[in-house]
């Protein structure tokens, strides 16, 4: 077995920390962080599973178990340079290059741009295929990243 970290946004939390914290912990979410940022509530998870599907979707099973279905599996979705560069654990700098082209095999993922902040956004399941293929992902990361659920 291995450890899976994800994250789920739960988008309709609507409670104290503490309360949320009991409530899910109750539910089975034991292995998880509970965070905040800017009212929107979320699980750090370090699950152990026989793979990828079944500790995600059993984390989703325990936080619906507590009452909620409106979650989100942050690494199923679009991403900035520094969000990607934290959830591999590189620099912000060593992503550039590789958006750039300038390491790598210069085939890095195309962004999509966000229309109102005209940020470039790039597909978390596309850039950790490219990442997990440079041998720059533990196969952890690259199979959570591919889950869609």
């Amino acid at each position: 077995m291995d450890i899976y970290h994800f994250t789920i946004v739960i988008r309709d939390a609507r409670y104290q920390m503490s309360e949320l914290e009991d409530r899910l912990f109750e539910a089975g979410c034991d292995d998880a962080l509970l965070c905040s940022y800017n009212d929107t509530v979320y699980l750090e998870f370090d699950r152990e599973a026989e793979s990828a599907e079944v500790a995600i979707k059993s984390a989703l099973a325990n936080i619906r178990t507590a009452g909620f279905k409106e979650l989100v599996v942050e690494e199923n979705g679009y991403a900035s340079l520094s969000e990607m560069a934290d959830r591999a654990g590189m620099s912000r700098q060593a992503f550039s290059l590789y958006a750039k082209n300038q390491r790598g095999d210069g085939n890095f993922p195309t962004p999509i741009y966000g229309l109102a902040s005209k940020t470039a956004l790039y597909s978390w399941p596309e850039v950790a295929t490219w990442l997990y293929q440079q041998g720059k992902l533990p196969k952890t990361h690259y199979d959570v990243a591919r889950m869609s659920v």
